[in-house]
């Protein structure tokens, strides 16, 4: 039976394919679970671009898998043209224009999580070319024959191929190199790098947090009382356990281009399952996600208290040493 917080992006069609490149979007269509967020796969081959767009309902976080693109977005103040690698994270608030397209004659691919659903989308070649001869002739102070060769011309493609881009500058307030950032957090267990709001200031309603497990290495179980967390498993293999308030419980088997979700407040924690590292990359739909861990819960209270919930002899949890902080990355 499919699991209501899954997906495998091996399963879902591209919604958008051409000769460029592909989209592949993940709303609460495929992931019925999905609460406050959805998900997007973005490949661009080869001096190929994502036409400009914007979405009116949603804020959108972005994380480079693979390769260099350039964006350029169209703020209410400002025009910000910067380039992002791997391993970078940028934000692109709600209602903001921009285009994408590939640097460094390579392919790249991009992950993507916005704070809705079902989010909407604007195109600007759309826009245009909703505008009557009069509007756009005056908008532009343009001859009529420019509109008429422009609709002449017209294709609805987002993906086009690009010759020539322009200069972008390699830093932005609207991105952040997560994976050169510092570990906050490193065990025998795996690490966490984090890209939040005291990380990136302009963020909105999505933070990302990157971490990596060794073989057998797990995060800590736990849950945000202020999001939820969408997982993507960028490389390895895991299980990924969902507790929901109904009692029902969600164990997954998680692999590279999989994910899994789980809203505010449930309980859950991964675990590496396979032989080798996984890497992983967590949206969460806050800029500032907070943290409750399953071991500091347990170590805030009495061991009378405790015998009492699980019933059974206080010392019998003098058997472990009890954590008194967020564990996150459990040491092995």
């Amino acid at each position: 039976m499919a699991s209501k917080f899954h997906f495998s992006l091996n399963s879902i069609k591209p919604q958008k394919s051409t000769a460029q490149g592909n989209l592949t979007s993940v709303t609460s269509k495929e992931v019925p679970g999905f609460e406050k967020i959805s998900f997007q796969n973005l490949k661009l081959n080869k001096s190929s671009s994502f036409d400009p767009i914007w979405h009116p309902n949603a804020n959108k976080i972005g994380y480079v898998v693979a390769g260099s693109v350039l964006i350029s977005m169209h703020t209410p103040k400002s025009n910000e043209i910067f380039q992002a690698s791997q391993g970078e994270m940028f934000f692109i608030p709600r209602g903001y224009v921009h285009y994408i397209a590939s640097m460094n004659d390579s392919e790249a691919e991009i992950i993507f999580a916005l704070d809705a659903t079902q989010p909407e989308l604007m195109q600007l070649t759309k826009a245009s070319f909703s505008l009557s001869n009069e509007v756009f002739q005056q908008t532009l102070h343009t001859k009529p024959e420019f509109f008429d060769g422009l609709k002449k011309a017209k294709k609805d493609d987002l993906f086009k191929t690009v010759s020539k881009l322009p200069s972008a500058s390699s830093s932005s307030r609207y991105k952040f190199n997560i994976a050169k950032s510092k570990k906050p957090i490193t065990t025998k267990g795996g690490y966490l790098q984090v890209g939040t709001k005291p990380n990136l200031e302009t963020l909105d309603g999505l933070a990302i947090l990157g971490f990596g497990l060794t073989p057998n290495g797990a995060v800590e179980p736990h849950w945000h009382t202020n999001a939820g967390e969408l997982v993507y498993i960028v490389k390895g293999h895991t299980q990924i356990t969902v507790l929901s308030p109904d009692g029902s419980v969600e164990v997954m088997d998680v692999k590279g281009g999989e994910g899994a979700f789980a809203p505010a407040s449930h309980f859950h924690n991964i675990l590496n399952v396979g032989k080798d590292d996984v890497e992983v990359i967590a949206f969460f739909n806050s800029e500032d996600p907070d943290y409750i861990g399953f071991g500091e819960v347990v170590g805030s209270y009495s061991n009378e208290m405790l015998g009492s919930i699980f019933n059974v002899q206080p010392n019998y949890f003098d058997q472990f040493k009890k954590p008194t902080g967020p564990l996150v990355i459990v040491p092995v």
